[in-house]
């Protein structure tokens, strides 16, 4: 699990394994460190003091009363709020991490419950475990989450695959709607191994199709309940013949 250690450029989390998982307070799922000038977001999210913030002990983002302020600042009224799927994955241990994912959770319902109407925040399904998903969808459905979130991958699965089924039921069971976050359209390998210059152009690619990847998903569960409709058409009409 990760730790947190003093290093270079202030406490960073990192793993027994020796992951680096970021800076603490750090920007974005990586936990990198505040370079002005680099990222015209980060520098207007910098200007508000958020960074400095963090270097002080106040994590804005994961203060319930914090980020009401910065929403009120940016004139949001409510927000879905994503969870540590991107973190989780780069622990490299999977056991690890579904643990991870299933502390978010019970640390996500008390941070939703200060402004429920406003913060609604979504509970992040094991990876690569169906049956451990199934079971973490009762849980925060009994713990009054309002939405559901699964990571997605290059190697899992196709959703077309019978082997999800028992997911589609508990999700259908407890009616909670399931976000499917996006995932690169390349392996972290195929980008790390790149030769030279050529890694700039595998990020580009991963970056630039990750939305579209989506559609892998969606037409792997509409295809199922496509091919159920055809069958019956087909019944339908030879009976009728």
């Amino acid at each position: 699990m990760p730790y947190v250690e003093d290093g270079p450029d202030g406490p960073q989390w990192i793993t027994k394994a020796g992951v680096n998982m970021g800076l603490v307070g750090g920007i974005g799922s990586v936990g990198g460190k505040f370079v002005p000038g680099q990222n015209y977001r980060v520098d207007k999210m910098a200007e508000t003091g958020l960074y400095e913030d963090g270097k002080k002990g106040v994590r804005r983002p994961g203060d319930p009363d914090q980020r009401i302020k910065d929403m009120d600042r940016d004139g949001v009224d409510a927000e879905v709020i994503f969870g540590i799927l991107g973190v989780a994955s780069r622990v490299r241990d999977p056991e690890a991490a579904n643990e991870m994912l299933r502390i978010y959770n019970g640390w996500l319902r008390d941070f939703c419950s200060h402004h429920p109407d406003r913060q609604i925040g979504l509970a992040c399904l094991p990876y690569g475990d169906i049956d451990s998903a199934v079971e973490e969808v009762c849980r925060v459905a009994k713990l009054g989450l309002k939405g559901l979130e699964l990571s997605c991958s290059w190697d899992m699965d196709p959703m077309w695959h019978p082997v999800w089924d028992p997911l589609w039921k508990a999700v259908n069971d407890v009616q909670l709607p399931l976000h499917f976050h996006t995932f690169p359209t390349t392996s972290p390998k195929a980008r790390e191994t790149a030769p030279g210059q050529a890694q700039q152009a595998a990020r580009f690619t991963g970056v630039a199709g990750f939305q579209m990847n989506l559609i892998n998903i969606i037409a792997a569960i509409i295809g199922p309940a496509c091919s159920s409709a055809i069958r019956i058409c087909a019944s339908v009409s030879a009976k009728a013949g």
